[in-house]
């Protein structure tokens, strides 16, 4: 079977989840170091911090957010939908709150609605995805 591995991602990204996609894995959980997979399109979401302001970095904020819960609570998902207000484009990213117990750290599923002259999603209806950065383990 062909994957594509994300071991190296040293940023976040979006899984554009789509049955007719490419399979992806990486390990994910934290200390718990699951293999997660899914299968669709793999998008990069560039929200680097400013070179004076490092502590604006996403992925280890997501990290405190996530590390040590086994899957995602409803107050750590709130915590999540605020920090996705800051994604510098016009899509709209939120947790996916029926999806709480297959989230954890480093993979985080979530609905997307693409909107705005400056999508990166353009002609997308709604849809599901997994939100995934660089495992702390």
């Amino acid at each position: 079977m062909k994957e594509i591995g994300l071991y190296n991602l040293h940023q976040t990204g979006v899984i554009v989840l789509n049955d007719t996609g490419i399979p992806y894995f990486t390990i994910t959980g934290g200390s718990t170091s699951v293999r997660s997979n899914a299968v669709g399109y793999f998008v990069p979401i560039s929200n680097d911090p400013p070179s004076d302001q490092p502590e604006l970095d996403w992925v280890p904020r997501l990290r405190s957010i996530t590390e040590d819960l086994d899957h995602l609570t409803p107050i750590a998902a709130q915590r999540i939908n605020e920090l996705l207000l800051e994604v510098s484009s016009t899509d709209q990213y939120r947790v996916n709150e029926n999806k709480l117990d297959l989230s954890h750290e480093a993979w985080i599923h979530i609905k997307v609605v693409a909107a705005g002259d400056y999508s990166q999603f353009s002609g997308f209806d709604e849809f599901d995805a997994v939100l995934t950065w660089p495992n702390s383990a």
